[in-house]
């Protein structure tokens, strides 16, 4: 009976052990759930920003909008404003208008972007290919039919320049490797500049694209920085520095030619050839369409007979009278002939011995004397010269001869022999 019993007290004994083992504890009341079984409280989105591409833009005018915009700032009617015309130059917002005159140009600015975000939206204001279109619509919509007349192409360069200024130049203009310095404008306004800085800009890049081109770029440095140096002392005779490079600007038509000069042409030992073929590739190409605008108009006047009677201007009635006799077109400068018109120029000063040589320039620059080869030509001259040796011999024969000043090496016949053909042909 005992054994019995403590037989049964085992396996009570066991069962309890094995119970013990088995069931979970309870968990305390403040244990935290599973990670799994809490619900995760998601913050609420920054509700977008509509403005967010505009805040990169580089342009000044995006800028003084956008802040007036937000501000909530009433714009200003400028009917009144722009119905005086020589007003209307403000509507192009160009950075350095906001150096040259604040006080005008940030209202225009904030009138201009509120009008486009309101009729266009957002993109718009950055949509450069109708930038022109939405200047016209906003001129519509004070009640003036007045088109907005920049050239599409045109306000799209000049948006992409990058302005700065320092303690000299007020206006640092850039394109690329290309700057323009203007301690002021002088007596004009940036306006009378935005075609220089439009054509002698892309001019350069199709000059130095046409002489990669065409492989004539040996010993040129097509890959430099171009420096122009806006000076306008009323010389009228722009500069090189041979030591830099740099570009000193006295005359708007002279800055593809010094752009040469300042690629390499720099020798004057045959100052006739240096200054032709800077005139060659500056102006007689064509690459400067302003600088044929400019022919045109001188041409047309003298047609209209504005120069008559005018002592210091007469000649340009026989100028445009021989042009036109020869066959030269006045329509457009795509049909205007250079060749020609150089040819003309160069025979009418010669008759009339009506010109300044190269000798004279070289002496009004560099304050010294010139005893170079052919220093007794003008520069008109010198490139009519240089266009009969391209006819007659390649541009690659003419900078070699440049390139070596072996002129007999490179034709077979000296300067004078040169000069002497050339005058043959001038005249036939």
């Amino acid at each position: 009976m005992k054994t019995k019993i403590s037989f049964i007290a085992i396996l009570l004994l066991m069962a309890m052990l094995l119970g013990s083992c088995t069931s979970t504890p309870d968990l305390p009341q403040n244990r935290e759930p599973p990670i799994s079984d809490r619900t995760t409280e998601t913050p609420p989105e920054k509700p977008a920003d509509p403005f967010e591409s505009l805040r990169s833009s580089s342009e000044e005018w995006i800028s003084y909008g956008l802040a007036a915009f937000e501000r909530g700032k009433q714009v200003e009617n400028l009917k009144e404003f722009f119905s005086d015309r020589k007003n209307m130059t403000y509507l192009t917002l160009y950075d350095h208008f906001f150096t040259y005159d604040k006080e005008k140009s940030v209202p225009v600015a904030e009138a201009l972007f509120a009008f486009i975000y309101n009729e266009y939206g957002v993109e718009a204001l950055l949509d450069l290919n109708k930038r022109c279109e939405y200047k016209s619509a906003y001129l519509k919509s004070l009640g003036l039919e007045i088109e907005y007349s920049n050239a599409p192409e045109v306000e799209i360069f000049l948006a992409s320049m990058n302005f700065s200024s320092d303690a000299t130049y007020k206006y640092i203009i850039s394109f690329d490797n290309v700057t323009y310095y203007f301690e002021d404008f002088s007596a004009g306004s940036p306006s009378q500049y935005h075609s220089l800085l439009y054509y002698s800009t892309t001019g350069l890049f199709e000059m130095i694209e046409y002489l990669k081109s065409n492989n004539l770029n040996e010993g040129l440095d097509t890959e430099r920085k171009f420096n122009y140096y806006m000076t306008f002392d009323g010389s009228g005779y722009s500069k090189t520095l041979h030591s830099n490079g740099n570009m000193y600007i006295n005359n708007s038509s002279s800055t593809l030619h010094e752009a040469v000069h300042a690629m390499g042409i720099t020798k004057n030992n045959n100052i006739w050839l240096s200054e032709g073929i800077c005139n060659y590739f500056g102006i007689s190409l064509g690459f400067n369409d302003q600088i044929a605008e400019s022919c045109i108009q001188i041409l047309t006047m003298a047609k209209q007979g504005y120069f008559d009677g005018n002592a210091q201007y007469i000649l340009y009635k026989r100028l445009y009278e021989d042009y036109s006799a020869r066959g030269g077109k006045m329509d457009s400068v795509d049909t205007f002939d250079f060749r020609l018109f150089t040819d003309v120029q160069a025979r009418m000063e010669l008759d009339t011995n009506t010109y300044k040589t190269l000798g004279d320039a070289y002496k009004i620059v560099e304050q010294t004397d010139c005893n170079a080869v052919g220093n007794e030509l003008s520069y008109e001259q010198a490139t009519s010269l240089v266009l009969y040796l391209v006819d007659t011999y390649g541009i690659e024969k003419v900078l070699e001869a440049y390139h070596s000043q072996e002129i007999e090496a490179a034709f077979g016949k000296g300067y004078e022999d040169l000069k002497a053909d050339w005058l043959a042909y001038l005249y036939n």
